[in-house]
């Protein structure tokens, strides 16, 4: 194991020595070249052969879920009887994709009479008293959550009770009550056999539409909604490769297979194109950066049915226009996002928090908005590595969004003192509860204690460099035999390399404002171009180094019809 730090940052960077023969083992089998072997030797998650391209053939049986029958069996009463149908949704893209699918998928089966409702920030997950109300009055016999449900077992009890079945679709961590529904689909439930424990909620949904559609005969049409499922699945951060399988990452990698070949839903497509993007060469970081942000928009300072309505629409015309709303929804968040950034910093630096004693940052304000804490919380963990809580506090009570990163699991903290919440949900990277304002100060003491403890050690990151590149492997073959491994993302990241000596033989400033770096690196007798993006800033200084070691991604420059790799900079460290 080497560590490498780098020479104008406190970056750390990791590369792990190959074992002897393993790669050239693996590289014969697979009949791939060594410098991919290497990047498969270092990943984890089963069988190097489940981290290549996949298809259908690596989706999990619906039946997988042990409860999946009764659920498809109550749905076929349903559509027998003409009972109309109460789909209520969560509120972020994982939830209103996976709504979008199931009420698109119902309808195709023949279901009549949908009624769809999504949660809003105002009430918070799950479902409420009002809901339950409504459902009951309004007569519906049968209700499907979308992305919720497991923590509701008093308000699933009351609509048992009334005559109103619930199938819970879900993947949230169970509380240790679970709600008496008539099924419950969850992956993360201890009683639940499905190989795939970091299923997106989404992804939960889509199974149980494919056990519907097998039992109609229709098994094939399901994929015609993959698009949706690849959204909520890049947009929910699961692991795209996770438990030694790889589903999520087929799930993904279908969707966008869907759209390139010019399927999938005419609002996602319309949206994708408004952003400047083309469906035919979109990549699983760009939905993750670019187009998903714009779908969250509508729950974060919006209304979350333009999202659901954008992605259910027919009409092109209809499509222009909601899509135009949540790009105006985008600008608004950015705005209120940098805004309550500021002032999170401003506590800070006043010294309401202390991320180097605490290990944890716990900050509050009166009245933030609800849909914005939780962004903020995840720029805090990328500027300082820590843990991250904001408390939106109101006149009584409070609510909160936190951020996490590997080392602490954020939902086991919140657990430890459950006692103190009204209501807390999520998962080990990202949380939020609802709380009374007598009940901050002990929960911030416990958790400062808890972090303390846990996190005594931690200085910062440490990045992962996958594998050392002599420079006569790199070009385009070997950018072509890396795509193998798309799509990438959260569990999946996108390989970085190690060059370890070359010298720079031109730096020139490019885009607005000479904020990017363009050079040409020379090691043996090889001249590669290279690229290094908001590092403007380290000109001057490379031309005093000498030889550096570059830390990089392969990347594509197509320029007047030639295409050429071109190496993405990530960092320098010292030549070695």
């Amino acid at each position: 194991m080497e560590d490498l730090c780098s020479l104008f940052t406190s970056r750390r960077w990791r590369l792990s020595p190959p074992s002897p023969g393993l790669a050239e083992a693996l590289a014969a089998r697979l009949g791939c070249s060594l410098a991919l072997a290497r990047v498969l030797e270092g990943r984890k998650g089963g069988k190097p052969e489940d981290l290549l391209e996949g298809g259908p053939e690596q989706f999990n049986p619906p039946w997988s879920f042990a409860p999946m029958e009764r659920a498809v069996e109550r749905l076929l009463l349903a559509r027998e009887r003409g009972e109309r149908l109460f789909i209520h949704g969560d509120f972020d893209v994982d939830g209103i994709s996976g709504t979008a699918l199931l009420y698109l998928g119902l309808r195709q089966a023949g279901f009549q009479g949908l009624k769809v409702e999504l949660e809003d920030r105002a009430r918070g997950h799950g479902l409420n008293p009002e809901v339950v109300k409504r459902v009951i009055a309004e007569g519906f016999k049968l209700l499907i959550t979308v992305d919720s449900g497991t923590s509701d077992p008093d308000y699933v009890a009351q609509l048992e009770e009334a005559g109103v079945n619930v199938i819970v679709t879900d993947h949230h961590q169970p509380l240790p009550q679970l709600p008496p529904a008539t099924a419950i689909l969850n992956p993360r439930l201890e009683s639940c056999a499905y190989p795939n424990k970091a299923l997106a909620g989404v992804g939960v949904t889509f199974q149980l539409l494919r056990g519907l559609y097998e039992r109609l005969g229709m098994a094939e049409q399901a994929r015609a909604f993959l698009d949706l499922v690849m959204l909520g699945t890049v947009a929910d951060l699961v692991p795209l490769v996770a438990d030694g399988q790889a589903e999520n990452k087929a799930l993904v990698a279908e969707g966008l297979r869907l759209l390139a070949a010019g399927g999938g839903q005419l609002g996602l497509r319309t949206l994708v194109e408004k952003v400047g993007l083309d469906p035919a060469r979109l990549t699983a970081g760009e939905v993750g950066y670019i187009v998903a942000p714009k779908v969250n928009a509508a729950n974060r300072v919006g209304d979350p049915r333009v999202a659901f309505l954008l992605l259910t629409t027919e009409s092109r015309q209809r499509a222009d226009y909601l899509a135009e709303i949540l790009l105006d929804y985008n600008r608004d968040r950015q705005v209120a996002q940098d805004d309550l950034l500021y002032q999170a910093e401003e506590l800070i630096r006043a010294g309401a928090a202390d991320p180097a004693r605490d290990k944890i940052i716990i900050l509050e304000g009166k009245y933030w908005n609800p849909g914005i804490i939780g962004l903020v919380a995840s720029d805090l963990v990328e500027r300082y590595y820590r843990p991250a809580i904001l408390i939106s506090r109101g006149e009584r009570e409070s609510r909160a969004s936190g951020r996490s990163i590997p080392e602490f699991d954020l939902i086991a903290s919140l657990e430890r003192f459950s006692h103190l919440l009204l209501r807390h949900g999520g998962h080990q990277m990202a949380a939020g509860f609802s709380i009374t304002n007598q009940n901050i100060p002990p929960l911030r003491e416990g958790l400062f204690s808890y972090a303390r403890e846990r996190l005594a050690d931690l200085d910062g990151p440490t990045s992962k460099i996958d594998a050392l590149l002599a420079p006569e492997e790199i070009g385009l073959g070997l950018y072509k035999e890396i795509q193998r491994l798309a799509p990438f993302g959260m569990g999946n990241p996108e390989p970085r390399f190690l060059l370890p000596r070359a010298r720079l033989a031109s730096v020139e400033l490019v885009g607005k404002g000479g904020n990017h770096l363009k050079c040409r690196a020379q090691a043996g007798g090889s001249e590669l171009e290279c690229i290094g993006f908001d590092m403007g800033g380290y000109a001057r200084r490379l031309w005093e180094l000498g030889e550096v070691g570059l830390v990089f991604k392969l990347g594509r420059d197509e320029w007047l019809g030639q295409v050429k790799v071109q190496l993405e900079l990530e960092d320098f460290v010292p030549a070695c």
